[in-house]
């Protein structure tokens, strides 16, 4: 199997770095403290220094940098001395400041920390061995990168999660995590992270018996990865032919690998060697087991225990037939090793092939009894203890996602609260600015109407004046002048008379025109009678409607006015209309009183109305007291 955990946690580092040239100077530095930990932090990061002296820079740097947890490159640097501690073997020092950040909340960005929570993941998995806190961690790692909508964090955080879950034989869990996993990889950006997923949930697959889907995944997987990586996928695939029993089809793929020019790891060598050894004795071919121990002693030389654990399994296997006794040492050190690696699934499987060596010995079969109730109940715990770290997190996302949703919740009400006061407001000062303007409007229009009023109640009275005058001058100075003609011509007395008589009445005629108007409770009364001397004698007049009016409620101005308009009119029909009939209908409604007129008459055009007609001062009048006329 392929595994780059430790080359993870590198290129995280490196993803938080920057490069730039060493052009500063030590003496410099003391001045400017700013200069001085983008100095330190620079040769922390330089390789070609020893891992002491980075973590000196990095220590320098972080020095200047710890009391100012608002700067952005503190939690950057206090990740850098972490890893540094890890890569030196400080692990107390890790531990130190990995307690500081977890009870102090030192940090906010959550792409720091789910750097962080990933390197003490790869410590508690790698160094230390207990996987149950390396998923822990890797879970918080995978919860940060979500955070920080980091989809390539979040898939390599599910690949170790994914990675323990199977070798605590959580199988099916694993499946579940490492396709999880999958939607959150892009495959030409996290190639690597893509196919070692592919590669765990082939094995899953194989521990699973699924050997076919196993086999598929991986002819997947070598038809598009990486050339440097393609030697330890054909090797995990003869791995699955050979539980297939395709003995032939598994030694064809790893006598490739083992005749490829290319330099491959010893790791890689000694799997491809011993695969290769069992393969063929496997399928019956004689093999010598120089075969087996070549593969043994380069395991051996780069201390890969798991591989020596491999090798002695196959060693004891291959011995069981021929040398018995042989065979159940190789299968004692694979149980002593599989003890000190803490790999019981190793030691029950070296159980059932001395119970076969030995079917007597209850000693073995109590054993594997025994140890088959621990890996259930074990097995049992971790996958419950597993699925609780999966739940908690998934709480805790579900309880950020609630907050943040209340959060946009409230802030769209806070907005739409805002939004209502703002135009309850506007509405409001709109309102205002309305009625002010409307106000304004109406006093400028009554102002107006008061001034047209009074214009066309002044013209209207000169208008009168004007034809009184007219008439004096007409009527009564040619009756005068007609008098002084008979006295002058010494006519007879009672001639005289006559005539000065005449022009009395005329006189009284036009001091009744000229005299105001009675007003009060009589009105009605003064009214006909007016109506009635102006009439011909030979002209009858209907009105109807009358008693409907209460004549009291109207004002002075409305009488007066209503009493020279209906005078006007009358004078105008006696003058001209040579009417028999003459007819008033007097109608109260909800604006005001509606008076008809109307006669007989030989009436009058549009346009000799308006030009020459007297009935233009009747309309003055009418307009003066907000009243309409139609002809």
């Amino acid at each position: 199997m392929l595994y780059s955990r430790f080359f993870l946690i590198i290129c995280f580092l490196a993803i938080g770095c920057t490069s730039r040239t060493d052009t500063s100077l030590d003496f410099v530095l003391d001045t400017d403290d700013f200069d001085s930990i983008s100095y330190y932090d620079l040769k922390a990061q330089k390789k070609e220094y020893s891992l002491q002296q980075r973590n000196e820079f990095a220590t320098k740097a972080f020095i200047k940098v710890r009391h100012k947890t608002v700067d952005l490159r503190f939690g950057r640097l206090l990740y850098q001395k972490n890893y540094l501690h890890l890569l030196l073997g400080e692990y107390d020092s890790l531990l130190h400041y990995d307690k500081l950040i977890n009870n102090n909340n030192l940090l906010d960005d959550p792409h720091i920390l789910a750097m962080h929570q990933y390197l003490m993941g790869y410590y508690f998995e790698t160094i230390v061995q207990q996987p149950d806190s390396a998923f822990n961690h890797y879970t918080k790692s995978q919860f940060y990168y979500q955070q920080a909508s980091d989809s390539s964090g979040v898939a390599k955080a599910l690949l170790n999660m994914g990675g323990i879950q199977k070798e605590q034989n959580d199988f099916f869990g694993s499946k579940e995590t490492l396709t999880e996993a999958l939607k959150f990889t892009i495959k030409n950006k996290d190639q690597q992270t893509y196919f070692s997923i592919l590669d765990r949930l082939a094995q899953d697959h194989r521990k699973l018996k699924n050997l076919q889907e196993a086999a598929a995944l991986y002819q997947i997987i070598l038809k598009e990865s990486p050339l440097q990586d393609l030697a330890a996928y054909q090797n995990n695939l003869a791995t699955i032919y050979i539980d297939q029993k395709k003995f032939t089809d598994a030694i064809t793929l790893l006598e490739v690998i083992s005749g490829d020019d290319l330099q491959h790891s010893n790791t890689l060598t000694a799997r491809v060697l011993d695969n290769l050894a069992y393969a063929k004795w496997s399928m019956g071919t004689s093999v010598p087991p120089e075969n087996f121990l070549l593969a043994l002693e380069i395991r051996k030389d780069i201390n890969d225990l798991k591989g020596v654990l491999a090798s002695y399994t196959h060693l004891g296997e291959f011995y069981m037939e021929r040398q018995p006794n042989r065979a159940m040492v190789y299968f004692d050190s694979v149980i002593d090793i599989s003890r000190k690696l803490n790999i019981p699934r190793a030691e029950q499987e070296a159980l059932k092939f001395k119970m076969q060596l030995a079917p007597q010995n209850i000693t073995y079969k109590n054993r594997y009894i025994t140890l088959q109730d621990s890996l259930s109940a074990s097995e049992l715990k971790v996958k419950t203890q597993f699925a609780k770290y999966k739940y908690d997190d998934k709480l805790k996302q579900e309880s950020i996602l609630r907050l943040e949703k209340e959060k946009a919740t409230k802030e769209l009400e806070a907005s739409r609260e805002r939004t209502a006061k703002w135009a309850f407001f506007i509405g409001v000062l709109g309102l205002f600015i309305l009625l002010v303007l409307g106000y304004y409007l109406y006093k400028q229009r009554v102002r107006r109407l008061r001034t047209q009023n009074r214009a066309d109640r002044v013209e209207a009275s000169y208008k009168t004046e004007a034809v009184l005058s007219q008439r004096l001058h007409d009527d009564f100075g040619a009756g005068l002048h007609h008098v002084m003609l008979l006295v002058q011509s010494k006519s007879e007395p009672e001639k005289i008379l006559n005539e000065l008589d005449k022009l009395y009445q005329q006189s009284r005629d036009f001091s009744r025109e000229i005299n105001a108007v009675d007003t009060g409770v009589n009105y009605k009364e003064a009214l006909y009678t007016m109506l009635d001397q102006i009439k011909p004698e030979n002209t009858r007049l209907l009105i109807s409607g009358s008693k409907e009016i209460t004549w009291q409620v109207l004002s002075n101005v409305t009488k007066i006015t209503l009493y020279k308009v209906l005078r006007e009119l009358f004078i105008n029909m006696a003058k001209h209309s040579q009417a028999t009939i003459v007819t008033l209908n007097f109608k109260k409604n909800s604006e005001g009183i509606e008076i008809r007129y109307s006669d007989n008459g030989v009436g009058v055009s549009q346009n000799e109305k308006i030009i020459k007609n007297g009935l233009l001062n009747t309309e003055k009048r009418i307009e003066a007291i907000g009243g309409n006329d139609y002809f």
